[in-house]
């Protein structure tokens, strides 16, 4: 009684702050995170059910251990979280990302609570791809994906959903890890940041949880290894596609010559990510080209992986301690100032290498 009342309140607060074009929007999202909370069984019954077979008991029991490793030896803060199961097939969310074709001007929504983010959420794929083509005729890039979990912020009791339990091991502690980053230092109005550090903290945590379960030699570890280098990878790939982008689109000339002569040099960008595209480790990424390039693709890459080896500089600064790191995120988080600004000031006070 006590989650679907705090549910309610919440639900209630978005609808009231929410402009009238964003009613109908937040209430769909209600109503299918109503039927998530309502439907979502208690994992104990799970574990002692015949419903699911063993290996999903087994990948449910590995989801807690994260989750507590995460608590106890990361410092991440401690939420009700996972500890429902929720049957699902396919992704959970579909996520649009919009830009402007003549710059690198996203379209932002915003929202109560969680500010101006640049990409909105749908739970079904027909609400998404309805949103896609308005924002098409209205002139806008593009870029639809999917996102296999999402995190409320603490708000709610997140679920583990079924379809993350035929993810490995090291991804599926990534992703758990990354989650619970959110629920624990969140900045508002500051989405790639947010994303960043996340990101980074899924990486390396995956990776030092899995030290200590396995062995640094085991191959979970070396999996999830070749996860990070990929996303730094792609990162330094997308970071070089914006920073090009951005001068071509800062030329004095015609939008009309801009958009005529951007498709040459997004040709350009894609023939960059073949000369890179034999050093993936793992297959995630190896596709990106398949899928096409426009400017709201190089925002969505660029918002979950560019300069994280800023993150990387603090870890080790800290001494490879996990903790001190999220610690520290916290502090910046309590002085209200913007993220960013702080992370440069304190870094350069004390002369630590950015990269």
């Amino acid at each position: 009684m006590k989650r679907l009342q705090k549910f309610l309140s919440l639900l209630v607060l978005l609808l009231t702050t929410s402009g009238c074009g964003d009613v109908l929007y937040v209430s769909r999202l209600g109503w299918h995170q109503s039927t998530i909370t309502f439907y979502s069984i208690p994992v104990e019954e799970v574990l002692a059910g015949e419903e699911v077979n063993a290996l999903t008991k087994e990948r449910i029991r590995f989801v807690q251990e994260v989750k507590r490793y995460g608590e106890e030896r990361f410092g991440l803060r401690k939420t009700k979280n996972y500890s429902k199961f929720f049957e699902v097939k396919g992704p959970i969310l579909h996520v649009i990302t919009a830009c402007e074709r003549d710059r690198l001007c996203p379209y932002s929504w915003h929202f109560p609570i969680v500010g101006t983010v640049p990409y909105k959420s749908f739970f079904t794929a027909e609400e998404a791809i309805e949103e896609k083509a308005l924002l098409d005729r209205k002139g806008y890039d593009t870029i639809l994906q999917q996102a296999a979990a999402y995190s409320t912020l603490g708000w709610l009791k997140d679920p583990i959903f079924s379809n993350l339990l035929e993810w490995n091991e090291g991804a599926l502690a990534n992703l758990i890890l990354h989650e619970m980053a959110h629920a624990t230092v969140y900045f508002k109005d500051r989405t790639d940041f947010n994303e960043q550090l996340a990101t980074f903290i899924g990486n390396q945590g995956a990776i030092d949880f899995l030290t200590e379960r396995h062995g640094p030699e085991s191959e979970e570890v070396k999996e999830a290894m070749d996860h990070q280098m990929d996303d730094h990878l792609l990162g330094n790939w997308a970071e070089r596609a914006y920073q090009r982008l951005s001068d071509y689109y800062g030329r004095e000339i015609s939008k009309e010559e801009k958009l005529r002569g951007r498709e040459a040099l997004f040709q350009s960008i894609l023939e960059d990510f073949q000369k890179i595209k034999g050093q993936f480790k793992t297959e995630a990424y190896r596709n990106v080209d398949a899928v096409g390039l426009n400017n709201a693709a190089v925002l969505a890459y660029r918002r979950y992986f560019c300069r994280l080896e800023r993150f990387k500089a603090l870890y080790h600064y800290f001494g490879g301690d996990l903790k001190k790191l999220v610690a520290f995120l916290k502090e910046i988080q309590a002085s209200e100032e913007e993220p960013v600004s702080f992370l440069d000031r304190w870094v350069r006070e004390r002369g630590i290498p950015r990269d």
